[in-house]
């Protein structure tokens, strides 16, 4: 038995050029990587315990899995995937990490704290990334301009929750997939790390409890609304017109308003949560009374809400175009747009800005340490 067990060993070492990532396995894929290895798939739940109720970081610490199992697992396997490279802690209470990856490359995390009006900690929200990098290349977004680097997996998605929840010894609460890249075009990474989030064995969060944000991938929407445990959804929607996101979104000339509104509505029909919209008001770009009716009537098409959001300037790194005019909307104008809309019925929320003393916008801090 032991020979088979260690043939099945070099077989699989000679047939990758590094350890793999254990969690980024789902339950029935490491029950089946067991198998292969010729031990007993009821170990699966041992691991899956491990890893995600004990948080264990070393295969030595799994005193439930016999020795010869944690010296073989420790072999062709490794555990975590990052580590904390830096952190700046806000006089708002919000944390922006810098984590290294194994390949030398940086993503970044912010953690928010929401208060209650004692003062007491009530939420606790933690926006990760799913990309080193974006392709999107938004005009008012730092991310945009360090270019793509690669996806993340879902291992690395995952360790972002976990560092950062034995850093500051609380329980993250809500998940925001909202920082670095386009979630939607790592949609199998980061669809699988969304399981693993929500899968009862690992126990880390519920589905109801995760918000995806999206430039607006169409198609990717669509087939996120049939998947088994879709999340919360966020439209990063910016503008109400082809034109105007056009000049500040590219992806929106390959999916447009038409587009992306269908596969919104579509959403809401097969999952029944409410959307939500993100807007960045501009100033004299996107914030007439014209605005306001549009973005109005895209509202309502579904139960949803609108968050407005600071915009955060990017002027460091030199931007060209467009994105070297947009200007941030007076807050005095911000109020009353956001007051025509109430009028009409319209939920609306008027965001503050978190850790503009720290870098916390989305890619500031890689940028700044790239460059």
């Amino acid at each position: 038995m032991f020979e088979l067990k260690q043939r099945e060993l070099d077989k699989i070492k000679s047939s990758v050029h590094k350890k793999k990532y254990i969690k980024n396995y789902s339950f029935d894929e490491l029950s089946a990587e067991l198998q292969q290895i010729g031990e007993e798939t009821y170990r699966a739940s041992q691991i899956f315990d491990s890893l995600y109720f004990n948080r264990l970081e070393t295969f030595s610490e799994m005193s439930t899995l016999p020795k010869d199992l944690r010296v073989r697992l420790s072999q062709i396997y490794t555990i975590g995937s990052l580590q904390i490279g830096k952190k700046r802690t806000s006089q708002d209470g919000s944390i922006k990490y810098l984590f290294d990856l194994d390949d030398g490359k940086n993503i970044e995390a912010v953690y928010m704290p929401w208060t209650d009006e004692e003062g007491l900690l009530d939420r606790s929200t933690l926006c990760i990334s799913s990309m080193a990098g974006c392709p999107v290349g938004c005009a008012f977004c730092a991310t945009g301009t360090l270019g793509f680097k690669r996806n993340l997996t879902p291992t690395e998605i995952i360790d972002q929750i976990f560092l950062v929840e034995k850093d500051l010894k609380v329980k993250i609460n809500n998940i925001v997939v909202m920082g670095m890249g386009e979630p939607l075009l790592n949609y199998e990474n980061v669809l699988k790390a969304l399981n693993l989030m929500t899968d009862e064995k690992s126990k880390i969060i519920s589905r109801r409890k995760i918000t995806l944000s999206t430039s607006g991938i169409a198609p990717r929407i669509r087939q996120l609304a049939d998947s088994p445990n879709p999340p919360k959804l966020a439209i990063s929607l910016h503008a109400t017109t082809n034109g105007q996101r056009n000049l500040i979104m590219p992806i929106s000339k390959s999916f447009d308003l038409t587009k992306l509104m269908d596969s919104v509505e579509y959403y809401y029909r097969q999952t029944k949560i409410p959307i939500t919209y993100e807007y960045i008001l501009f100033d004299g770009l996107n914030d007439t009374d014209m605005d306001a009716e549009r973005l109005r009537r895209i509202a309502l098409r579904v139960p949803s809400r609108v968050n407005f959001i600071p915009y955060n300037d990017i002027s460091f790194t030199n931007p060209q175009g467009i994105a070297k005019e947009l200007k941030p909307t007076p807050m005095e104008r911000i109020y009353e747009f956001a007051e025509i809309l109430r009028k009409q019925g319209v939920a609306v929320i008027v965001r503050d800005t978190y850790g503009s003393d720290i870098e916390a916008a989305c890619g500031q801090l890689a940028l700044s340490e790239e460059n």
